[in-house]
């Protein structure tokens, strides 16, 4: 065997490895290490008695202020000690001039787009609250959202804490993809906390920090990312409360949709991460560092270790291998399958149970395809050294 096999069965195993950590090891590790940790016991009451802002950026909402300002007024915390905080990122619809008809309702309008990163900065300089919850625009919070967030600060050790969002609607045909997503991610995230670790994924839908703890948010950053991992630098917890909920509508409205989210949120989280690298730190920040590592940077290397693997055993087959021209195959006839789904398989009739199965596993194999497309190039951005710090949110 010479020197080049040896260099491609190493990458072949190297990718593989890398895969198995990420999507199996690291939960399988949180999964057996929860029996020895005994639950912590949530806040079970909350009287309202801290001062709650809650901060909403939005850029050309349209009707949706209307239904958010609406959500906010029929909310389960005592009026006086909640604040909601309007602004508007150089709106040019009908959501520029809302009209504000509660006192407790502040509404700032910039004349051009800013960018949501210096709206939240500007906008925490304006709350009077000693939590800020973060939430957009198109969540619709559960009516004691605000009050199961805020329980947890009755504990000096959390900084910070993330509700779980429930998607309302299903609109696109990667829909089953991304819901699967969402339930992989909130399930890591209950693993990290029965285990007594910060969470290393964070959900901007909804999340709440102590205003004393905020950091301001550089340019070309992801912002929830940023102001959680700040939290946790700081030597304070963050954790998820899985019963904050936010409805929301699907994250991404197609294909071409997904893949620009994916890029913008790959290549901004990765800069957020290198100005927190800190973080990586294990004597400092122990297993937390590990999952943030596994979860957040080797997470975004799986579709180079694809490459690799899929690159590496397509020369080994040439070489002779049986069993890497088996696994060759079995990706090239993987790929087809999943990337067919929008052209062909979406169209099967579903009267079949064998075939409903079809679609669906065709269906979170394309979301999955689209998804490592994405974060490809977000990578690639992020070394380039691109800088994205304004964007047009896709809110229909």
């Amino acid at each position: 065997m010479g020197s080049l096999d040896l260099l491609l069965i190493w990458v072949f195993y190297s990718g593989v490895l890398a895969f198995f950590l990420v999507f199996i090891g690291y939960p399988g590790i949180l999964l057996c290490c929860s029996p020895f940790f005994t639950e912590k016991k949530r806040p079970v009451k909350n009287d309202g008695d801290l001062k709650v802002s809650l901060l909403v950026v939005f850029r050309n909402a349209d009707q949706l202020l209307a239904e958010k300002v609406d959500n906010f007024l029929s909310m389960d915390y005592p009026s006086d000690n909640l604040e909601l905080v309007l602004i508007s990122d150089g709106s040019n619809d009908g959501s520029q001039g809302f009209p504000v008809t509660a006192e407790r309702i502040q509404f700032h309008h910039f004349d051009s787009h800013q960018g949501k990163i210096h709206c939240i900065n500007y906008g925490v300089s304006r709350c009077r609250g000693d939590i800020v919850v973060f939430s957009d625009v198109d969540a619709i919070l559960e009516k004691d959202a605000i009050k199961k967030l805020t329980g947890h600060f009755q504990n000096p050790g959390i900084g910070g804490v993330c509700g779980q969002r429930v998607v309302r609607e299903k609109i696109t045909d990667i829909a089953s993809g991304q819901l699967k997503y969402i339930q992989w991610d909130s399930a890591i995230k209950r693993l990290e906390v029965r285990v007594g670790q910060s969470v290393t994924s964070h959900d901007g839908k909804l999340y709440a920090i102590r205003k004393e703890l905020f950091s301001t948010v550089p340019p070309g950053v992801t912002d929830d990312a940023y102001i959680s991992l700040s939290v946790t630098k700081q030597g304070l917890g963050f954790v998820f409360e899985p019963d904050a909920l936010a409805f929301i509508k699907m994250p991404s409205v197609n294909a071409r949709h997904e893949l620009n989210r994916r890029k913008r949120i790959v290549s901004t989280s990765l800069r957020g991460l290198w100005l927190n690298r800190k973080l990586f730190n294990p004597v400092r920040y122990g297993f937390f560092s590990a999952g943030l590592f596994v979860n957040k940077v080797l997470r975004r290397m799986i579709p180079f270790c694809l490459i690799g693997i899929f690159v590496s055993s397509g020369l080994l087959m040439l070489s002779g291998s049986l069993f890497f021209s088996f696994i060759w195959a079995c990706q090239v006839a993987g790929y087809l399958f999943f990337l067919l789904y929008p052209l062909i398989i979406v169209h099967l009739k579903e009267d079949k149970k064998y075939l409903r199965a079809v679609k669906k596993i065709s269906a979170l194999g394309y979301f999955f395809c689209v998804g490592m497309a994405g974060t490809f190039l977000g990578v690639i951005s992020f070394l380039s050294g691109e800088e994205i710090s304004k964007w047009d949110p896709v809110k229909k």
